[in-house]
């Protein structure tokens, strides 16, 4: 085979191999120790952990783009028997690159070297460049390890990096900085390798003076904008920086003692389930091993509700996401026993089910005060599951939701005020999905004459009222084009103010007719952001409604920063990242903004960490010390013939601003975004208000009663219980 037509193939295949890691993204490593339960488990729970045992047990790695160190040893293996010079090479390629997924860093460099030796790879063309920007990402992922996470500190890879966060160990990035001048120097217009030269100057704390000229990322991208919120990663001080993968997260009060607590997940094979528990001093407790939920493995997503109407939160795991016909993980439903423990009843509420998802949504879809949950598949049947005192049926095929698409993420909410919760879906490839709830009887797709069917390529979703007008608006996030390879290429793109290549997200405003503008442009959130975990909440308390995105996608190279929007008086959202030190440039997945600390403004946490099963990070838990004056409500309500915890709850906050006006504030009860769950207790920002006038709650119940509760003061927190008023 002629080099030009060996390198041609190799191109293809990692073009191949890129789409097909999209198209199947899961995780791999245990985050932790192996923990051992120290309670006994109930017989559902140990079914559940017998299912998965036995679906990874019999995993072939084949099949599992997520089990790197058994695919590196399969490549190893066939390199012992194949005599084909080219096949050899390719296998080899294959290996360096499994390796690296695996987190071997230093023999995937090895091996690349070698193979450049071997073939006298000395200088960059067009047939062997891919070769070259392996090995300038596998220094790079060097200098991470060595670094960011051995040596890890609140500054880590937060771009622009500075601080504590640049390399006290500098050879990864001196290295691949020599690689991506090799490769800028014949292929200049590489924007791709352009950024990630810019990146590793940083981590060296020789950015921006030391980047050349011609390549060089202008520091006025980071300093355009200000901001008064304040915000810093305290994870590991407060014990919740969990090490693990992609994975999603709960932040709720789960033992009901007024403390929010957090669940996480890394969605590897075998990774274990955590429960951190908040203690009374502010720090959390890792109780997992007397939680019952030890062999609860996995999960690329937590979704969390009261399904029972007992009044303690239960969790829903997914699995399987990204997996393809190979992902046929059941989900599964978490019951809170109300003591710090759970069981795991997924099959014995009829829920079991074993397709590929990551996303799902409760809501009380008929208004009979027990909440239901839609579950969308990826390339499987969606479902609607209905409740019966806890018990669920899947009535999908008769309310026309059974579709079959590349399903992503799905959101509930309420879109005509009429009482019943409407559903969103996002998919890969295939138009974006409305479905109108018809009075609980049906639902009907009015996707195209609502103009809600972009983009193409989405993931993350949801409703919320932007405008603060009374009607849910709708967020969904550009995913790619298809092709999933053009991340940090469209971050240096959106940096030096060129268009992008992939799709962008759509921001639609809803004109109260059943019909949505798109304000995207307008409202300046037209950027690509590659979104995976993501969450909505007011990070200032000034009463509008911000949001923060969680970016990223499997391969090493698409390190770039997560993105948090300020929402400026619901006429236009403004991106403060770099002016509020959120910049993370590692994976983000779940995310929940959350007042932990209760001092009455709201934190973020977000689980962090890759694909692969080298592809671990810390989890963040940035702490909200924002100075702005403005004020605050907490509001926890209980459904009596709405389902309990009040999910699809509306709650109008009528204020009076010091010039002796009105402004009403709208929320919903929800655990917000598609991915990553917050609290189901209303935590409205005020802004300047100097008086709460009232407060309106439409309750989801059948007959859709209203109730105005008065006196209440600001920068407090009540409760309020269905037809009884204030507790």
């Amino acid at each position: 085979m002629k080099a030009h037509h060996l390198f041609s193939v190799l191109c293809t295949m990692a073009t191949i191999s890129a789409n097909a890691q999209m198209k199947m993204k899961s995780c791999c490593e245990n985050p932790g120790v192996k923990v051992i339960s120290t309670v006994k488990q109930s017989k559902g729970t140990l079914r559940m952990v017998h299912i998965l045992d036995s679906i990874v047990a019999n995993a072939n790695p084949e099949e599992y783009y997520v089990m790197n160190t058994l695919r590196a040893d399969l490549a190893k293996k066939k390199l012992e028997t194949e005599k084909d010079p080219n096949k050899r090479f390719l296998l080899y390629y294959e290996y360096c690159v499994e390796t690296l997924n695996a987190g071997n860093n230093d023999e995937a460099i090895n091996v690349l070297k070698q193979v450049m030796t071997s073939m006298n790879m000395t200088e960059v063309t067009e047939d062997n460049k891919l070769i070259f920007e392996q090995l300038a990402i596998s220094y790079m992922r060097k200098g991470e390890l060595e670094n960011c996470a051995a040596n890890h500190n609140p500054q880590s890879c937060i771009i622009p990096i500075q601080g504590d966060g640049v390399h006290k160990l500098p050879s990864g990035s001196e290295q691949a900085i020599a690689v991506y001048k090799m490769v800028l120097n014949k292929f200049p217009n590489d924007l791709q390798s352009r950024y990630l030269l810019n990146v590793a100057y940083m981590t060296l704390g020789k950015w921006p003076a030391d980047v050349p000229k011609q390549w060089l990322i202008e520091p006025s991208v980071f300093t355009k904008v200000s901001s008064n919120v304040v915000l810093k990663d305290i994870g590991a001080k407060k014990g919740v920086d969990m090490n693990g993968l992609a994975g999603g997260c709960v932040v709720e009060d789960l033992d009901n003692d007024g403390l929010l607590d957090i669940m996480a997940s890394s969605s590897g094979l075998n990774d274990q389930i955590r429960y951190m528990h908040q203690e009374k001093d502010g720090t959390f407790k890792t109780v997992t091993a007397a939680s019952g939920l030890v062999g609860i493995t996995g999960g690329l997503n937590l979704i969390h509700t009261d399904y029972n109407n007992d009044g303690f939160a239960d969790i829903m795991v997914l699995r399987g996401g990204w997996l393809g016909k190979n992902g046929k993980f059941p989900f599964s439903l978490l019951r809170n026993n109300g003591n710090n423990t759970f069981d795991d009843v997924t099959i014995e509420s009829g829920l079991y089910s074993a397709a590929p998802t990551q996303s799902a949504t409760w809501a009380d879809f008929n208004n009979d005060g027990w909440v239901d949950v839609f579950v969308s598949h990826e390339n499987f049947p969606c479902q609607l599951f209905m409740n019966n005192k806890g018990k669920f049926v899947d009535v999908a095929p008769k309310y026309g939701l059974n579709i079959t698409v590349f399903a992503k993420t799905c959101s509930a909410g309420d879109i005509n005020n009429d009482g019943y919760p409407d559903i969103y879906l996002s998919t890969l490839g295939t138009p974006n999905k409305l479905w109108l709830n018809k009075g609980g009887t049906g639902f009907e797709d009015i996707s195209k004459s609502a103009g809600v069917e972009e983009p193409k390529y989405s993931f993350p979703c949801w409703f919320f009222d932007f405008d603060n007008d009374g009607y849910n608006d709708i967020f969904v996030s550009g995913y790619g084009n298809g092709a999933y390879t053009t991340v940090a290429e469209d971050e240096a793109r959106d940096m030096l103010g060129m268009p992008a290549v992939s799709d962008r997200p759509k921001l639609y405003h809803n004109n109260g007719n059943n019909t949505f503008t798109d304000v995207t442009e307008a409202y300046g959130v037209n950027h690509v952001s590659f979104t995976m975990g993501s969450n909505f909440g007011d990070i200032d308390n000034d009463g509008w409604l911000d949001y923060y995105l969680g970016t990223g996608a499997p391969p090493f190279n698409s390190i770039v920063p997560n993105k948090l929007y300020h929402n400026l008086g619901g006429k236009k959202f403004e991106d403060i990242t770099y002016a509020t030190n959120t910049g993370h440039i590692q994976k983000g997945h779940g995310v929940a903004f959350a007042d932990i600390d209760n001092d009455g403004d709201q934190d973020l946490y977000e689980v962090m960490g890759g694909a692969y099963e080298g592809d671990h990070f810390r989890n963040v838990l940035y702490e909200n010390t924002s100075v702005t004056g403005n004020h605050w409500l907490k509001i926890k309500l209980e459904g009596v013939t709405a389902n309990k915890a009040a999910i699809g709850a509306r709650v109008r906050i009528k204020v009076k601003m010091p010039d002796g006006s009105f402004q009403n504030f709208y929320h919903t009860v929800s655990t917000g975004g598609s991915f990553g769950s917050k609290p189901l207790m209303i935590e409205a920002g005020l802004g300047k208000a100097v008086g709460i006038e009232e407060i309106e709650i439409k309750w989801p119940n059948a007959k859709q009663t209203k109730e105005v509760i008065t006196n209440v003061d600001l920068d407090t927190r009540i409760k309020i219980k269905e037809g009884l008023g204030r507790q």
